[in-house]
C-alpha cells in the first residue's frame, strides 16, 4: 500500500496535470504544491515518468471492471449508463487524452498498456452494437459498425481536446453531459424503439450523471 506521502503527491500531480497539461507541470511545480522538497518527492517517484506511469495503472484499475463483458445482455438504457460510467473515469484522467500522441512519445511504457485498453474498450462496444443490430433495437449495417466505433471513440478522446481549442470552459458535469448528448445524435438515426422509450432513453442520459452521484454517495 502506498504511503500517505505517496498517494497526496498521486492525487496533486493528477490534478495539477488535469488543470494545466503533463507537459505544462513539473516534478518542482508537485513539490511546491504539496509544500514539500522536490528530494523527498523523488524519495517516493524516481521523476515525473513514475508519476505519469502510477496514474495510468489507477486509471487501468478504475477502467478494467467496466470492460469486463457483461453476464447478461443489457438493454439501450444501460448501455447508455455504461457509457457514463466510461466517460466518468476517462474525464477523472483526462490528462491521458489532452495531447496523447505526444504523450505516447514522451513514455513508451504507455504504448502497449494504453492501446490495448482502448482495444478492449472498442471490443466491448462492439459487442454491445452486434447485440442490438440482432435484437433489431439498431438498423446499422454490420459493415457500420467501425465507423460507428470511431466516432464513439472520437468523442471519448478528442472531445476535450476540441473544447480546448475553442477555449470552451464547461464543468465536468457539464462536459460529460454534453459528450453523452453527442453520442445519443451518433446512434439515434438508427434506433428502432417506440417514442415513449424513445423519451425514457433521454432522461436516462440526462439524469446518469445524478444516478452515478448518488451511487457513489452510497
Amino acid at each position: 500500500m502506498a504511503s500517505k506521502t505517496a498517494q497526496r503527491i498521486l492525487f496533486t500531480s493528477l490534478e495539477l496535470f488535469n488543470t494545466h497539461g503533463e507537459s505544462a507541470v513539473t516534478s518542482v511545480d508537485i513539490a511546491m504544491e504539496l509544500d514539500i522538497s522536490p528530494g523527498n518527492l523523488y524519495y517516493h517517484f524516481k521523476g515525473k515518468e513514475v508519476i505519469v506511469l502510477a496514474l495510468f495503472e489507477l486509471y487501468r484499475e478504475q477502467m478494467h471492471p467496466l470492460l469486463i463483458a457483461p453476464q447478461q445482455t443489457l438493454e439501450l438504457d444501460e448501455f447508455f449508463y455504461f457509457l457514463h460510467l466510461l466517460l466518468d473515469v476517462n474525464l477523472t484522467f483526462r490528462f491521458l487524452y489532452r495531447n496523447p500522441v505526444d504523450l505516447l512519445e514522451k513514455y513508451p511504457g504507455l504504448v502497449k498498456p494504453f492501446r490495448l485498453l482502448l482495444k478492449q474498450q472498442d471490443q466491448l462496444l462492439e459487442d454491445c452494437l452486434n447485440q442490438f443490430i440482432g435484437q433489431g433495437l439498431l438498423s446499422l449495417e454490420p459493415s457500420d459498425v467501425p465507423l460507428m466505433l470511431q466516432q464513439l471513440g472520437l468523442v471519448f478522446s478528442q472531445a476535450g481536446n476540441y473544447a480546448l481549442l475553442k477555449a470552451q470552459e464547461l464543468d465536468a458535469q457539464a462536459f460529460e453531459q454534453q459528450c453523452m448528448s453527442n453520442m445519443l445524435f451518433l446512434l439515434r438515426p438508427y434506433m428502432q424503439i417506440e417514442p415513449g422509450a424513445w423519451q425514457d432513453l433521454q432522461q436516462t442520459v440526462r439524469s446518469g450523471q445524478r444516478e452515478q452521484n448518488r451511487e457513489h454517495a452510497e
